[in-house]
């Protein structure tokens, strides 16, 4: 029996990288099931879009507000699961173009690896063909390389490849983070149940305005400083809940330390810049979203 895949985009303001993603996944050599689109409330004329198309495959929420990229994914993660009866569930944003052959690659190593694994992973590059998104290996990162395959710990929802049954146990991503980090805590807390990896011949781009990794608190251009707050904060969550007390006061002691930095290094702006890094850290001591469970199994 052929095993079926839903993927789940979440889409704001980016008409035309939607339209990419959307013919890509349509355009697979092993056909998606289904494709969960949420539009977190654009007003760039997506709506109208996703309201003319005539495909079987497309579940589409048009959202009244701005979830946020986490809240995005929860709401369609829970919708895919409730929505179909698939086996595995890809999750991307509106900005990753996979390639054809993405989808029929994932598919091999998952039935490879008769489904014991905790997630899998796209090979991404940027647009000049450079490694984005780079997951984070494991010690044991070369055992399966061979095949194809290379354990990682944590990756992004850049082509994040889970199983229903996986999804079920662990419930869905922290909606509460709102942006940025929630691909991190879900890869770990998945990761729990299994070795993941990152699958050589899965080929993604991700077409983002700048790469990954490129901008920081301090540099960043004035109108995105305030999201830096929920980096902060996230991480902050994320260091509490799964690498203990001493890594915690670690961290905000780093923290504070780069918060006088920005404050005297940043080249304008400083107070704001400074504050949003501060008061992220300070709200992810006692930051505690739950975890909520998909609606059908």
């Amino acid at each position: 029996m052929s095993m079926k895949t839903c993927a789940v985009v979440v889409t704001y303001n980016r008409l035309e990288l939607l339209k990419e993603c959307l013919a890509a996944l349509l355009n697979q050599s092993a056909s998606v099931a289904h494709v969960v689109v949420v539009n977190n409330n654009s007003d760039d004329g997506t709506t109208e879009y996703l309201n003319q198309l005539n495909d079987d495959r497309l579940i589409i929420h048009n959202s009244t507000k701005n979830l946020g990229g986490a809240g995005g994914f929860s709401f369609g993660l829970d919708k895919a699961v409730s929505s179909t009866d698939d086996d595995y569930f890809w999750l991307m944003d509106d900005d990753t173009i996979v390639d054809q052959y993405c989808n029929q690659a994932l598919l091999d190593k998952a039935k490879k690896l008769n489904d014991q694994f905790g997630f899998l992973a796209a090979n991404v590059r940027w647009t000049d063909g450079t490694p984005s998104n780079v997951p984070i290996p494991t010690a044991d990162w070369p055992m399966r390389i061979t095949e194809g395959l290379v354990e990682i710990s944590v990756s992004t929802f850049v082509a994040f490849f889970v199983s229903r049954a996986n999804v079920v146990k662990v419930g869905l991503p922290l909606a509460e983070f709102f942006i940025w980090q929630d691909d991190v805590e879900y890869c770990l807390r998945v990761g729990k149940l299994g070795p993941s990896y990152l699958v050589d011949q899965a080929i993604a781009v991700h077409k983002s305005a700048s790469k990954p990794g490129t901008f920081l608190v301090q540099n960043d251009v004035l109108a995105r400083v305030p999201r830096y707050y929920y980096q902060f904060r996230n991480n902050m969550y994320i260091t509490r809940h799964y690498h203990g007390g001493k890594a915690v006061r670690k961290m905000v002691r780093v923290n504070l330390i780069d918060t006088i930095r920005v404050f005297i290094k940043a080249k304008n702006h400083r107070f704001k810049r400074a504050s949003t890094e501060f008061r992220g850290t300070i709200k992810g001591l006692t930051f505690e979203p739950k975890v909520k469970f998909v609606n059908k199994n």
